[in-house]
């Protein structure tokens, strides 16, 4: 096993160890178990770490590995987990075995959106401040030297169709909750209420109070936090964006498609 790998948290599991964690599933006291599928730049390590400071929950990892790897839960380690109450994020998107699994391990489901022009413009700061390496795309340090428009052209062309899919995807998802980033900015109480609730964990307001102040001094890697940050794009990469939400007519009217419509048509009557 490379260095790398082993770093990254890298397990090899034993025959044994995986009838072991398997058998045991069955009769273990059942426990709350929260998955965040997000966008990427959505705010999903703020709100884990929010979810995580309240009463002892625990953010855990249900992947092999990340990177460029295209993420998919493990069940060795859904396993391993099954007996502890916790929260994880994953840049995943949804499928018939990803749905098993959810109901398999009883877990609670809390999707991540942003707004895809906000979104354009954080990864293109991402891929220059941060890695071009990501499971969307293949970007390299070649896409971070190019100027601002060729950037965010590229992510419009290479990296938002994964975003399409991972919206029209789980949109499909039974009893999935769907949290805004400008909304989890602006007001996350509620948010964390109707988390809780429907995790069947027990929460007040002071609680929430409190797991929000916890948060304040982590390293959450809330990005910029400001709302309309894809104001900025130029009116051809908002149109790219915008064909690739048109071939779905039947999301046409979602709350989240037609806000980003209606700032493209507002964009091209200004000009």
């Amino acid at each position: 096993m490379s260095l790398r790998l082993h770093r990254k948290g890298l397990r090899i599991y034993t025959p044994f160890g995986i009838l072991l964690e398997m058998m045991a599933r069955p009769v273990l006291s059942r426990q709350p178990h929260i998955i965040m599928p997000c966008m990427m730049k959505s705010g999903s390590t703020y709100l884990a770490h929010a979810i995580a400071s309240h009463q002892g929950l625990r953010r855990v990892r249900l992947t092999p590995t990340w990177g460029a790897r295209e993420p998919e839960l493990c069940e060795i380690r859904l396993s391993r987990y099954n007996h502890l109450p916790y929260v994880s994020q994953h840049h995943l998107k949804n499928s018939e075995w990803t749905q098993e699994l959810i109901r398999r391990y009883r877990m609670t489901t809390v999707v991540l959106v942003r707004n895809l022009f906000d979104v354009t413009v954080s990864l293109r700061d991402h891929i220059r401040r941060e890695t071009p390496v990501m499971p969307i795309a293949y970007f390299s340090q070649d896409h971070a030297s190019l100027p601002d428009p060729e950037l965010e052209a590229a992510i419009a062309d290479l990296a938002i169709p994964w975003f399409v899919n991972f919206y029209v995807g789980w949109r499909q998802a039974p009893n999935a909750y769907f949290v805004d980033y400008d909304e989890l900015i602006r007001n996350p109480r509620p948010i964390l209420a109707e988390i809780f609730r429907r995790a069947g964990i027990k929460a007040t307001s002071d609680s929430i109070e409190l797991a929000l102040s916890k948060v304040q001094t982590k390293n959450n890697r809330q990005n910029v936090g400001i709302k309309g940050r894809g104001n900025q794009l130029s009116l051809d990469v908002k149109q790219r964006i915008v064909q690739l939400l048109q071939y779905y007519p039947s999301i046409q009217k979602d709350e989240y498609v037609a806000n980003m419509l209606a700032q493209m048509k507002s964009h091209q009557s200004s000009k």
